[in-house]
């Protein structure tokens, strides 16, 4: 029996026209489902489907010459279905990171406080951390606008990691810094003591640190302490230039291991670049070495460090106290040692060229330093929203090179 086709059968391929003439048989349209013994058809899986419709428009094409409308939608159906089930893939396997973020976050947190040694608590060369830098000042009380560095109360480093264990979350350090400004980059060595004032992992902690608030006093009763100014924001890297001593096993001591903390600044521009940054000590692309003090060693003769008492002194765990080897400063390598508040810090000049404080491969790791600073230029806005702050508590003017 010869088939017979109608007039859409115009467009029929000819060799499936001449194929079903040979066999003298109509081809039956694939089934869309198979029914199991109950009557029902079981769930198909999404490559049973991409099959059955492979099928389905195979047909049609060999008879008619293009598929239906109705299977071109059942196509179009089944390929959404796969977007859908790809997105919940990725969505599952996005819960599945933060929960082994947060189950690793744990982990450190468990070994910081038993006092486990970490694999990143050994001295290492190359850079250690890079992340996002703040520098901010707090004008002294009652004095709500700030005109020169007598009218500041503090000085504060703010660092925000963007790399290695501290990368998730909002993890920051911030460090107060003596005398209320960096080291005088043109000196050849000026060394003013440090101190990490507070370690936190939420952005909320912030407003905290640097918000305004009140308080009582017994003689002159409310005070008014204002918020703090951000001055300059920017990108930095913990970084320890390789000393070729470092190789030789009779070397190998932590005094090797010298550390700087380098920064370039995105916010302010340089055409911002004013009086309050001068003043401050912060440079445009700068650097300073970065020293730890003994927790147990008595601060004595000058520099005396921050002199705090023993009890609000860093707590290190025994790994970490070995480090000193009975040396009251030791650079801040492995960078552990700055996780600590009460950690008490030498802040010194790095007169040198900053390729050339870099150590033997500087030129790469400035070059590497411009194009991450580059990348994360911001507006005052953005600078601000980072820090969970807003323009109504915390005037830009700063950010202008203005005192604020």
């Amino acid at each position: 029996m010869v088939s017979t086709r109608s007039k859409a059968n115009n467009h029929a391929s000819p060799s499936a026209t001449q194929a079903e003439a040979e066999t003298g048989e109509k081809r039956s349209q694939p089934s869309s489902s198979s029914p199991t013994k109950n009557g029902r058809s079981p769930k198909k899986s999404k490559k049973e489907k991409e099959q059955d419709v492979a099928e389905k428009k195979e047909f049609e094409v060999a008879v008619q010459g293009q598929p239906t409308a109705e299977t071109r939608k059942e196509e179009n159906s089944v390929g959404e279905e796969g977007v859908k089930d790809e997105i919940a893939v990725s969505k599952d396997e996005g819960d599945e990171n933060k929960v082994e973020d947060r189950e690793d976050e744990v982990k450190r947190e468990e070994k910081k406080e038993s006092g486990e040694k970490d694999s990143d608590d050994e001295p290492r060369h190359g850079t250690l951390e890079s992340g996002h830098i703040y520098f901010l000042y707090r004008p002294k009380v009652e004095t709500e606008e700030a005109e020169s560095l007598d009218d500041i109360s503090k000085f504060h480093i703010l660092l925000i990691p963007q790399s290695g264990k501290h990368s998730q979350g909002h993890y920051h350090r911030i460090i107060e810094v003596g005398k209320k400004k960096l080291p005088d980059p043109g000196a050849k060595h000026q060394v003013i003591w440090g101190l990490v004032g507070g370690v936190g992992e939420d952005k909320s902690t912030l407003k905290d640190s640097f918000g305004a608030y009140t308080y009582e006093t017994k003689t002159r009763g409310t005070r008014h302490q204002a918020a703090a100014r951000p001055a300059a924001r920017g990108h930095y890297i913990l970084h320890s230039p390789r000393d070729e001593l470092a190789d030789s096993p009779d070397h190998n001591r932590q005094r090797d291991y010298k550390t700087l903390l380098a920064y370039e600044i995105t916010t302010p521009t340089h055409e911002d670049f004013g009086q309050v940054q001068k003043e401050l000590g912060i440079e445009e692309k700068g650097a300073v070495v970065l020293q730890v003090k003994d927790p147990n060693a008595e601060s004595r003769g000058n520099p005396r460090a921050a002199g705090i008492p023993r009890g609000k002194r860093a707590q290190y765990p025994q790994h970490l106290l070995d480090i000193f080897h009975n040396r009251r400063f030791i650079p801040s390598n492995p960078v552990s040692l700055i996780d600590y508040p009460g950690a008490e810090l030498l802040i010194i000049t790095s007169p040198h060229e900053l390729h050339e404080s870099l150590g033997k491969n500087g030129e790469k790791v400035e070059e590497d330093l411009d194009h991450s600073s580059a990348a994360e230029k911001v507006s005052m806005d953005d600078a601000l929203k980072e820090l969970g702050l807003s323009k109504k508590e915390f005037p830009e003017d700063a950010l202008e090179g203005n005192w604020a």
